[in-house]
Parts: C-alpha cells; structure tokens; sequence
C-alpha cells in the first residue's frame, strides 16, 4: 500500500505501533478530521518514503517523537489541532524538502529550534497558539523560500531577525499576542508582496518599515497595542485591496492623507490613541465601503464632514476624545446603518441636530463633555434602540422639563 486516506470520519483510538513498519512503501497517510486519541508512535520513523503526513484535527497528546527526522521525503507535515505537548524536536530541520509545517493549536513548549533554518524548501510555518517562548531563531530569516510565517499567541519575546523578508517573498506575517520588542525589520516587505502583517498585541516600538507605503497588495493589517512612533504618512499610501486596518494605541504622529480615500476596499479602520494632528479629510466620505472607523483620542481639529454621511455602510463612528469643532452634520442622520455614534469629549458647538432621530438602529450615543447648547430634541426620545447608553452630559442643553 502506498497511499492511506481515511480522513473526516468518526474514528478513534490509538495509531497502531506496527503500522508503519508494515508499510514501508508508504508516501500518504492522511487522517484527519477524526478522533484518533493517544500518542504518534515513535515507528513512524519508519515510513521514510512518506510525502504526505496529515494528522490534524484529532485528539492525540505526547511529544512529537524524535524519529520524525528520519521522513527526509515529506513536503506536507500538518500535526495541527491536537494536544501534542513536549517540544519541536531539533530533529525536524533534517525535513529539506519540506513546503508546509503546521503545528498551530496545540500545547508545545520550549524555544522554536535553530535548525529548522535548514529546511530550505519551507514556504509556510504556522506555529500559532502553543505555549512557544524564547527568541524567534535568527536561522528562519535565511528561509530562501518562506512566505508565510504565523507564531501568534504564544509566550515569544526579544528582537525579530533583521533579515527577515530580505528574500522578497513574504505574503503572510503574525506575530500578534506575544512579547516581541525593538523594530520591525526594514526589509519586512522587500519585494512589496506581503498582504497580511498582524503584529498587535506586543512591545514593538521605532519607526514602521517605509517600504509598507509601497505594498500594493496590503489586505489586513493590525498594528494595534504597542508602540510604534513616526509619521504615519511615511509609512502608508495608497492600497487598493486594503480592507482592514488597526494602528489603535501606539505613539504615531502626521495627518489623514486624503489619499486614504483611494484605499475604497477597507471596511474597517481604528487610528484611535496616538497623537494624530489636522483635519478630518473630506475625502474620508468616498470610502464607501467603511464599516467600522474610529479616530478617537487623537489630536484632531477642526469640523466633522458633512461627507462622512455618504458612508452607507458605517456602523460605528467614533471621533472621541481630540479637539473638533462647529456643528454635527445634520448628514450624520443619513447613516441608516449606524449603531454606535459618539462624539464625546470634544469642542462641537450648536445645537444637536434632530436629525440623529433618523437613526432607528443606534444602541449608543454620545455627544458628552462637549459645547453643545440649545434644547434636546424631542425626536431623540423615539430612539427606542438606545439600549446601551444615551449620554449628553457636560454641555449647556436643555429640555422642556428644565425651562426656566
């Protein structure tokens, strides 16, 4: 028998000890998908013919047994979604023709070996969510051929290799719910193919990469939860397939470019605590596709666009917490979708336009701790969605019942 392929049914158990041993000609073994329980037996050195080596989604436990070394023909290991514990065995850099590693979800422990520099055909490694710690090895930038890299949520720390991306193929970065530090790598996006850099959640600080402004190709980046300085200008243009976008509480300064207008495909963009400066662009109205934005607690000044009521698909609208002024758009009305709406903690002025009570899906409003005055209007009171809050507190209005 040279292939076996029993995957996505309900079988459990245990691997058989003799199996491999009495299949020597083996080059497939594809199980997954089941609930194969206990250990992945140490015989299945013995398979050195294997190509394939499918195991995930099952319920095995134990380490990964030393001898996985001996399959110096596997191009595809995936052990992923199981209970496997112990660490990488060193072992697994003599795999040379491997393309794809996937151990992600489960329970390993220990430091990512050096050698797995060695497995010079390697294009992905997904490592996510185990319990990894220490340095991310200065050996994976050398991967001539990797494009894809995933060790997000495990308990990493220190420097990224300097190296990395230096081969102008890296598509697919995560190195989010870790301790990371110091700076991304200037050469990240050498090449200008990466799609999707998820690094939140982390200690990172400097400057990002410059050669970000240039990925043509960005599709989902998460910046959020770390320190990151500099301008944001230097580091992002214009990006057609960018649909999402999270640079929330980190230290970067510059303005909104109206060139963020071009980006029409992004859904969802957070810019919220760092010290953005200027204006709202109008040119933020031509992002039709917006789902999500939310500039709070930033420096911004001057006037809400009346153009951000062309947004048809915005849920959620958060400028709280700069330094606005004037009126609120009477457009803002025209959000139909809108659930969440606040305004607080800025300097808007005049009254607050009856329009809002257009808004029949919003769950939160808050226009607090502004300058608003003039009498609350009445419409606001058949906003019977307003489950969350309704604040207008800290500012000079009033209603019938407080007339003098």
């Amino acid at each position: 028998m040279r292939e076996f392929g029993i995957s996505s049914n309900s079988l459990s158990g245990e691997i058989p000890t003799g199996f491999f041993g009495s299949w020597p000609q083996l080059i497939s073994f594809q199980v997954q998908n089941n609930s194969i329980t206990g250990r992945i037996p140490s015989e299945i050195g013995l398979a050195t013919n294997l190509t394939y080596l499918f195991l995930y989604t099952n319920n095995l436990s134990g380490p990964i047994p030393v001898e996985i070394g001996n399959l110096v023909n596997l191009t595809q290991l995936d052990l992923s979604e199981n209970s496997l514990t112990g660490t990488i065995p060193s072992t697994i850099g003599s795999l040379t023709n491997l393309y794809v590693l996937n151990l992600f979800y489960n329970n390993l422990t220990g430091s990512i070996p050096k050698e797995i520099g060695n497995m010079t055909t390697l294009a992905i490694i997904d490592l996510n969510t185990n319990n990894l710690e220490g340095e991310l090895p200065g050996t994976i930038a050398e991967l001539p051929n990797l494009a894809y890299l995933s060790v997000f949520t495990n308990n990493l720390a220190g420097s990224i290799p300097q190296d990395l991306g230096q081969n102008g193929l890296l598509q697919n970065v995560s190195f989010s719910y870790n301790s990371f530090s110091g700076e991304l790598p200037r050469g990240l996006c050498t090449g200008f193919a990466l799609r999707n850099l998820q690094v939140n959640s982390n200690n990172f600080s400097g400057s990002l990469p410059s050669c970000l402004r240039n990925c043509s190709r960005l599709h989902r980046v998460r910046l959020d939860s770390n320190h990151f300085g500099g301008n944001l200008e230097e580091a992002f243009g214009v990006h057609p397939d960018l649909v999402y976008l999270d640079l929330t509480g980190n230290q970067l300064t510059g303005t909104l470019s109206p060139d963020w207008a071009e980006c029409k495909s992004l859904t969802y963009l957070h810019v919220d605590g760092n010290s953005i400066s200027g204006g709202i662009p109008a040119a933020l109205g031509n992002m039709t596709d917006l789902h999500d934005l939310s500039l709070a607690s930033n420096c911004l000044a001057g006037g809400i666009p009346p153009e951000i009521g062309k947004l048809e698909f915005l849920f959620k609208l958060n400028l709280s917490s700069n330094m606005l002024t004037g009126s609120i758009p009477s457009e803002l009305g025209e959000l139909d979708p809108l659930t969440h709406l606040d305004l607080s903690g800025n300097e808007l002025t005049g009254r607050v336009t009856a329009e809002l009570a257009n808004l029949n899906g919003l769950l939160l409003l808050d226009l607090s701790k502004n300058k608003l005055t003039g009498e609350i209007p009445d419409q606001l009171g058949n906003l019977n969605s307003l489950q969350i809050l309704l604040d207008l507190s800290s500012n000079s209005l009033w209603d019938d019942t407080t007339k003098s």
